[in-house]
């Protein structure tokens, strides 16, 4: 039945009553009658103290926006079977009074959060974080799907537009941070530095430089300075003059103790020769010229990986081969994997590429066979060849993953990596006999031997030498050992005659040498790879004695016979436990264990700038790409 009147029902309560009778409505949520008399009074009365939700939900309102919220939830009834006004006066009145709110209070609910009040300022510091972290586009805040995603999160939050977010909130959290950074590295006695050039997918050249240092309480810590575009020539002498521009500019330039680039002519030379200053060649990209040198110089390895690379491509570009592979492999229950394809300039793609076709060879055989390509597949010889050829390069595998780790410190492992590979080449080629893979075992340690004189290189030695882990025990050359020796007690007197002579150092803490125990009884139980195994029974050898006297020469003493640390262990965990045993040699530590041993952590930014300045981000300009990218790196 409808009510009396045909003129269209102006109240919003008509859309939760319908009429029953001329002189009673019933309650379309909870069933209930109520008395009508030409009057929606008592009706709008019952929807705001009965049911509120539905009451706050149809004028575009939450229950929560209200600030007695809590008392509200607690004196809603969860449902009401009748709903005569009489019968609940005492109720109705209560949920009256809880529910009564001021002129006020109503209008700053329908209005967003104050300008400059904290919750805007908390909520657009929230939203810059996250499109600096997950490099999302500035355009995000006018995506229509975004918008509602928020309004629907909280109606009173008017999303920045996208010009405040370029102009402001993204440059003054830029400038926020960097202050904090360098109030940071004001601290930092000595720096060392990671750099490379890449280009963006723009063909806009930019130079990346991060900051390597260990702090106060030893921690490892990296920090990307500046994302710069050079809009010269890429020449040593323009490289050079950025860079001193960028450290003038962050006032570290008589900070930097060691730069660590790739292999490049013209970076090495901005270093070397304009700016004067210590350089390392990266370790991941020589050991990357080390492989790549070995199987272009290896006619049988370079056919095969040419052959494998045909196959793989072969089935990346033909949807039918694809289907036929995936169909294959379930039929053989054989875990469905992507081939892989290597890449030039990334030797380890060459390896994955083979470790992957071994894995799936007797699926992509068939599938050839099925296809009509017999004359794509590899014979007998050639697998087993290819199998030789995974085994020969996965120790080199397992140290180019390591190495690009930024968890610990890494120049330090240099050498006994270097070793490490040597003798397993050496040994994966003395127990292999009559196989094709001889040749290319011996080709990888010439290419070692001459890429890799890297005990000649004091930073690198006295890196080692400082590692708690290793300390002599990689050096071949116990000569060698004896020159790194002297001139870091060399480099402890001139700190002497600076700040005097030390008193005697304490002993060794019970804890620590708890910890040392407890670290060693773990290593010899997870001691399995080939990689370590060598070094690991060497250092379980060793013998120590203690010293107990003061000066550089009894420090260095009495740090060479503490025992050595756990190979899996921290060794700045191990310095932090005993820098005080060791007054001056820990601020050597501090300078020498802070140099990374390759500059993956500036490549790493490349993959992330390519992500940041792709067909969607195109426009933005490389002070917004400076800041983001530090911002993405910087914010914890």
């Amino acid at each position: 039945m409808q009510p009396p009147s045909k003129r269209r029902k102006k109240s919003l309560v008509w859309d939760f009553m319908e009429q029953v009778s001329p002189t009673s409505v019933r309650c379309i949520i909870c069933k209930g009658t109520l008395t009508y008399s030409k009057t929606t009074s008592n009706m709008m009365k019952h929807i705001q103290t009965k049911h509120p939700l539905q009451y706050a939900a149809y004028k575009g309102e939450t229950l929560a926006d209200s600030p007695d919220a809590p008392a509200q939830a607690a004196a809603l009834p969860g449902d009401c079977s009748e709903c005569p006004e009489s019968s609940q006066t005492s109720q109705t009145t209560t949920r009256s009074h809880v529910l009564q709110q001021t002129l006020h209070d109503v209008m700053a609910k329908k209005d967003g959060y104050k300008e400059g009040g904290f919750k805007k300022k908390n909520l657009d510091d929230l939203l810059t974080n996250m499109i600096t972290a997950n490099l999302q586009p500035m355009s995000i805040v006018e995506d229509r799907g975004f918008r509602k995603f928020v309004h629907g999160l909280d109606p009173r939050y008017i999303l920045p537009s996208r010009r405040d977010l370029t102009r402001n909130h993204i440059p003054n959290k830029y400038h926020e941070v960097v202050q904090q950074l360098k109030n940071e590295l004001r601290e930092i006695p000595h720096i060392s530095l990671t750099t490379d050039i890449w280009t963006s997918r723009q063909t806009r050249g930019f130079l990346t430089v991060t900051a390597h240092y260990i702090c106060a309480n030893w921690n490892m810590k990296s920090a990307v300075l500046e994302t710069a575009r050079i809009k010269k020539d890429h020449t040593a002498e323009n490289i050079a003059e950025e860079l001193t521009r960028i450290l003038k500019q962050w006032d570290i330039l008589d900070k930097v103790y060691c730069i660590v680039t790739d292999n490049g002519a013209n970076i090495v030379a901005a270093v070397n020769k304009y700016m004067q200053a210590k350089h390392l060649p990266c370790f991941t990209h020589t050991l990357n010229l080390v492989v790549q040198d070995a199987i272009k110089n290896t006619n049988e390895i370079k056919c095969v990986q040419e052959k494998i690379k045909r196959l793989v491509s072969f089935f990346h570009h033909s949807v039918k081969a694809m289907d036929k592979l995936s169909e294959m492999q379930e039929q053989n229950e054989v875990q469905k994997k992507k081939l892989i394809i290597d890449v030039d300039t990334r030797w380890n793609s060459t390896y994955y590429m083979m470790e992957r076709f071994l894995e799936q060879h007797e699926v992509i055989t068939t599938c050839l066979c099925l296809l009509g390509k017999n004359y794509m597949c590899l014979s007998e010889e050639e697998l087993e060849l290819v199998r030789d050829t995974v085994a020969l390069l996965e120790p080199f595998e397992e140290a180019t993953r390591e190495m690009s780790s930024e968890k610990f410190t890494s120049l330090s492992k240099v050498i006994p990596i270097t070793r490490a590979l040597q003798e397993c080449t050496k040994y994966t080629v003395d127990t292999r006999k009559n196989i094709q893979g001889l040749t290319f075992g011996g080709e990888l340690q010439k290419q070692l031997q001459k890429r890799f004189p890297a005990v000649k290189i004091f930073n690198v030695g006295a890196a080692t030498l400082l590692d708690s882990r290793f300390k002599k025990v990689p050096f071949a050359d116990m000569g060698n050992v004896k020159t790194i020796e002297e001139r870091l007690i060399n480099l402890m007197w001139s700190k002497y005659s600076e700040e005097g002579l030390p008193e005697s150092p304490p002993s060794e803490s019970a804890d620590s040498q708890r910890e040392r125990k407890d670290l060693s009884e773990n290593v010899q139980e997870k001691n399995k790879g080939s990689l370590w195994k060598i070094f690991d029974e060497r250092a379980e050898k060793k013998k120590t004695s203690y010293t107990t006297c003061s000066g550089p020469h009894i420090e260095m003493r009495r740090y060479l016979e503490e025992p050595l640390f756990p190979r899996e262990g921290d060794p700045l965990k191990w310095w932090k436990m005993h820098s005080a045993l060791f007054p001056k040699l820990q601020g050597l530590a501090k300078m020498l264990l802070s140099i990374p041993a390759t500059s993956v952590p500036a490549e790493r930014l490349f993959s992330k700038a390519g992500e940041l300045v792709s067909q969607r981000r195109s426009a933005l300009s490389d002070d917004n790409i400076n800041m983001i990218l530090f911002l993405n790196k910087n914010i914890n």
